[in-house]
């Protein structure tokens, strides 16, 4: 799905060889500290696409709220290392793709810069970054696979404010956008090789079971809104689905989805992963592979959800195994399909997600 900023046709909107392709990597950040907490919480509680409040009165709640949240956040991390390790992660997932796109034969110049949501580096930092390099062309790649207003929507509306108010020969050049990938090719082969690695660890007479985790949001944006998220995460999950059956033919597997990080009074997103863990060994699940679904790199959610408190639940649980699949972070096979991915895309092929109703402007 391309986009300029002139509406020019697709093959205009194609940056030539020579060209000077900006690539901005959406990311939401977490606190690098204990004391980077408070004011994470602070910036994500700010975000009117997270946090439901009268606009008004969002900048004295989103101080209270993050205030009484800080305490049992920095209790969380404190048990990870004393901070999520998302930066730098992020940071090394930027410059191998930086890395990987300058190494093809396109002839073009490529320049990765990371925009976090709601922690260092924020999209000021990058768009700096992009205009120090005087890029010709414009390029969206989030690292949210699945899109939703509460990531996706959230982070391009940021960036497209501050290009028009800041930056105006950013806001001048044509732009590309990957509004998400949950169903492309590289993306699920690199998802599908974290859960391989694991169904491997069970003996092949034993079944084993793939639970998807995937972060929740409130059931009435999927509902009442239409955010695509619950769509496109269970697309991802059925295309790991097919692939994996086709790998493993002859293997019994299992596969659920289920949704993590449920927080305040709304209804969210279910089944929840913690009491579906709980039904399947009730049910008789011997191994469980518990894969992080909607999460590209570690950081609270799979070190301290998922390897903690899940882990520790499992232990109380008649399970024989309980596996959990890495994240993708930096394996080769995950790059090189952002790589391919964003090259594609700026050679003007669609991406899988045409119908989008974010509504965000950074598409068509």
């Amino acid at each position: 799905m391309t986009y300029s900023h002139d509406h020019q046709s697709k093959h205009q909107n194609t940056p030539p060889p020579g060209s000077r392709v900006g690539v901005l990597l959406f990311n939401l950040g977490g606190p690098e500290t204990l004391d980077d907490v408070y004011p994470f919480l602070l910036n994500l509680f700010s975000d009117p696409e997270i946090f439901r409040v009268p606009r008004i009165l969002q900048p004295l709640i989103a101080r209270i709220v993050a205030r009484r949240r800080a305490p049992t956040s920095r209790s969380y991390y404190s048990q990870i290392g004393g901070g999520s390790p998302l930066r730098r992660i992020t940071n090394d997932q930027a410059l191998s793709l930086e890395k990987h796109l300058n190494s093809g034969q396109s002839g073009r110049q490529y320049k990765v810069a990371v925009a976090m949501r709601y922690a260092p580096p924020r999209i000021e930092e990058a768009l700096v970054a992009l205009d120090d390099f005087r890029p010709d062309h414009l390029l969206f790649l989030p690292l949210y696979p699945q899109r939703s207003k509460t990531t996706t929507r959230s982070s391009f509306i940021e960036a497209l404010d501050r290009i028009a108010k800041g930056f105006p020969r950013l806001a001048a050049l044509p732009r590309t956008v990957i509004p998400a990938y949950p169903v492309e090719s590289n993306y699920i082969a690199a998802l599908s090789g974290t859960i391989a690695e694991k169904i491997l660890e069970v003996p092949e007479d034993e079944g084993a079971t793939i639970l998807f985790s995937a972060h929740g949001i409130p059931e009435f944006m999927v509902t009442k809104e239409g955010d695509p998220y619950q769509k496109d995460t269970e697309s991802t999950c059925q295309a790991a689905e097919t692939y994996l059956r086709r790998q493993f033919p002859h293997r019994k597997l299992v596969f659920s989805l289920a949704y993590q990080s449920r927080v305040g009074p709304l209804k969210w997103l279910g089944p929840e992963t913690r009491s579906t863990i709980v039904s399947l060994a009730d049910n008789g699940t011997s191994n469980l592979i518990l894969v992080p679904v909607s999460f590209v790199s570690d950081h609270q959610e799979t070190l301290y959800e998922m390897d903690i408190l899940y882990r520790d639940l499992a232990s109380t649980l008649p399970l024989k195994r309980f596996l959990r699949a890495p994240a993708l972070n930096t394996r080769a096979d995950f790059i090189s399909g952002l790589q391919i991915l964003a090259t594609s895309a700026l050679s003007g092929e669609k991406t899988s997600c045409q119908d989008c109703s974010c509504n965000c402007g950074a598409c068509p």
